[in-house]
């Protein structure tokens, strides 16, 4: 009678602490799973932090990709990259990306929409797993190891933005946590992309001229202040105050269309009679401004500025019209004139007044 009461006892508290093990099991297992929820939502907010932060798109899409890759219980190899659609729409650029050979980069540096399983996931718009190397790893540098891959288009209004790529290990068995958090990571990332493309908006809106776009007064003049900075009275450098003869005829006679092409093409033949040190800009109207760095003497800069003359100066063909304008230019030098950016600007004007009374001349500011 002892002996079974001793059994039962012993049957009942092994049963208990089955019961109880579980309990701690299952505990443990919420437990994991609030803290890895947790690090998804500090993930998320690192990630808002660098949105907020005053640095190019790719170096921020480095910076995300390295705190995706760094979660502790994400199985991920520290490996991966993130590509952002380009400019035609119909591929992928690798704009970031840790630990890949140089082969992979090479090979990997654009692909195109539905090649290799980041263009497909870009074509799909859907999370592509992948536990092993399989028919659809169109890419395969010499010498690659097994791996499986998670490939997460980043998409935003149904536009597909780019792909966070990363690396497991070959085998690799998808959690729906990882999805989740990857799910997240992508929208979270599409809004910094669509941030920094607002900003890109904003910056040609208030530093770029929208018909010709090349800098407007506003990016001019900060240029130029940069420029002084940087000179400190030890080098030489001009200013262009340009003016376009007879280009109100022409505007009144055959109309803004006409006008805008001109001054299109003119903003074009300046650049290529430029150097790429050189800055031009459009004030308004038909009124440019150059800056000529570093320029070895006075004379230097009036020759330059009779090449621009000459080449604005030669007929424009629109519409099957060809129609003819001329060019004058005022010249000021920093720092024998002045060494402030809007009193250069002033002297270059002062400068212009006299050439357009000979009309089609460069002319040096005299103070």
């Amino acid at each position: 009678m002892g002996e079974r009461y001793m059994n039962n006892q012993n049957t009942e508290l092994q049963q208990e602490i089955a019961d109880l093990q579980k309990q701690i099991v299952t505990y443990q297992q919420g437990m994991l799973e609030l803290q890895q929820r947790s690090d998804i939502q500090d993930t998320l907010n690192e990630m808002l932090n660098i949105s907020l932060m005053q640095i190019p798109l790719n170096e921020q899409m480095e910076r995300i990709l390295l705190i995706v890759l760094n979660i502790p219980w994400l199985s991920l190899e520290m490996k991966g990259c993130v590509f952002l659609t380009d400019e035609a729409g119909t591929g992928l650029k690798m704009v970031a990306y840790h630990n890949l050979n140089e082969p992979l980069l090479s090979m990997c540096n654009h692909i195109r929409f539905g090649q290799c399983l980041c263009g497909k996931a870009a074509n799909s718009q859907e999370l592509i797993f992948r536990d092993c190397i399989d028919q659809d790893h169109d890419i395969r540098p010499e010498g690659m190891q097994p791996h499986g891959h998670y490939n997460m288009p980043i998409v935003s209004d149904g536009n597909t933005l780019g792909v966070l790529n990363l690396y497991v290990k070959h085998g690799h068995k998808q959690t729906e946590l990882e999805q989740n958090l990857l799910s997240a990571s992508a929208k979270a990332m599409a809004g910094i992309i669509e941030r920094k493309k607002i900003e890109e908006k904003l910056h040609k809106l208030s530093y770029i001229d929208s018909l010709t776009g090349i800098p407007n007064r506003r990016h001019f003049m900060n240029q130029l202040d940069e420029v002084i900075i940087e000179s400190r009275k030890a080098r030489l450098f001009a200013i262009l105050f340009i003016d376009l003869d007879r280009f109100k005829i022409v505007n009144d006679t055959f109309g803004h269309e006409f006008g805008d092409q001109i001054l299109i093409e003119v903003a074009q033949r300046a650049q290529n009679n430029l150097r790429d040190t050189d800055i031009i800009a459009r004030l308004g109207g038909d009124e440019f401004a150059v800056i000529l760095e570093m320029i070895p003497s006075e004379e230097k800069a009036v020759e330059i500025a009779e090449q621009l003359i000459k080449s604005i100066s030669m007929p424009y063909t629109i519409n099957e019209k060809e129609i003819s304008i001329g060019a004058s230019i005022g010249i000021s030098i920093y720092p024998a004139h002045c060494s402030h950016g809007e009193s250069l600007l002033k002297k270059a004007d002062e400068a212009l007044y006299q050439a357009k009374e000979a009309r089609g001349k460069a002319v040096l500011y005299r103070g």
